[in-house]
């Protein structure tokens, strides 16, 4: 299988780095076959420098994309994936490591349907310096930072005791910085829509969109990202994914859509509103009603259990 990994990049040149030194240290079956394509939208940070002067070992393709009104992630991933030619997609972001086995476990998580969106795992780091030298000749947990934070969609599935395919509102959950999709079905559905511009919603609008095609979301535990740094969602921020909110919104007229607005007590900075779990289980039992679920699956014990693993703002 050939496999495609496409990383868009916007001023992100060290945290890009260390992503693609990760990458270089897979650990794949001869018969597989890895080309990566990075975008860089529009970086005037040296990302270009960056790039040519890694060590070889990587197939790499570089494309720079001058910025503009339309730059975002969603043309970025776009323009990377018309560069593609694996079978297999593995959408990834510029500041997440990985270890040598994250590619084989989503194609592992593959073998055997060609209906499948696999998302993997995402583990938050915290503060510390990294070890960049030792990261240039091996793979080692000892150059980063430690873990502080587990994946956010795991509390949701222990309260509802199911696998993500389980979930109604499953499409919400296909983040991008850790996916991977047959090329074939990304082309057929017509990539990423490119009228999200600024921050949030555009890979769960290609969730919903898959899914309506007929494809399952698969959650592989061990395809693991390891994310270098979060920052606080900015005022700027939270106006963006408003605003991409709404065009989500009037593009798929249906209520379930709408009921993505739960969230919003976990992501406007101003308040002190709702963790972002506890709206994630809000928006679940809201879909599951719509759709006309007998009973949901969430017990109070998993329920107490998820709010008590969800830090408030988080």
């Amino acid at each position: 299988m050939r496999i495609s990994v496409v990383i868009p990049a916007y001023r992100a040149r060290d945290a890009l780095e260390l992503c693609l030194l990760s990458l270089a240290r897979q650990s794949l079956d001869a018969e597989h076959s890895v080309e990566v394509i990075v975008v860089d939208d529009g970086s005037i940070d040296g990302t270009d420098r960056m790039v040519a002067a890694l060590p070889a070992g990587l197939d790499l393709c570089y494309v720079y994309e001058p910025r503009s009104p339309a730059s975002g992630r969603a043309r970025a991933r776009n323009l990377g994936l018309a560069q593609a030619v694996g079978d297999l997609v593995v959408l990834l972001d510029a500041d997440q490591v990985v270890a040598p086995t994250f590619l084989a476990e989503h194609v592992r998580a593959h073998a055997g349907s060609d209906d499948l969106v696999v998302v993997g795992r995402r583990f938050q780091l915290g503060d510390g310096q990294v070890d960049r030298e030792r990261l240039r000749y091996e793979f080692s947990f000892g150059a980063l930072p430690p873990v502080v934070r587990g994946d956010e969609r795991e509390p949701v599935l222990e309260a509802f005791g199911c696998e993500l395919a389980g979930l109604e509102t499953a499409w919400h959950y296909l983040w991008a910085c850790n996916a991977s999709v047959r090329r074939s079905h990304l082309l057929a559905a017509g990539g990423f829509d490119e009228a999200f511009v600024g921050w949030g919603l555009e890979d769960a609008e290609l969730g919903f969109r898959l899914i309506r095609r007929g494809l399952r979301l698969r959650y592989a535990t061990e395809a693991a990202v390891y994310h270098l740094h979060r920052a606080p969602v900015s005022p700027a921020r939270h106006r963006q994914w408003r605003r991409n909110l709404a065009y989500f919104t009037a593009k798929h007229d249906e209520l379930v859509v709408v009921l993505q607005r739960a969230f919003e007590p976990a992501i406007d900075p101003a308040g002190a509103g709702r963790g972002r779990h506890e709206c994630a289980l809000r928006f679940e039992l809201a879909a599951r009603a719509l759709a006309g679920r007998r009973a949901p699956v969430l017990t109070p014990v998993r329920a107490r259990a998820a709010f008590r693993r969800s830090p408030a703002g988080s």
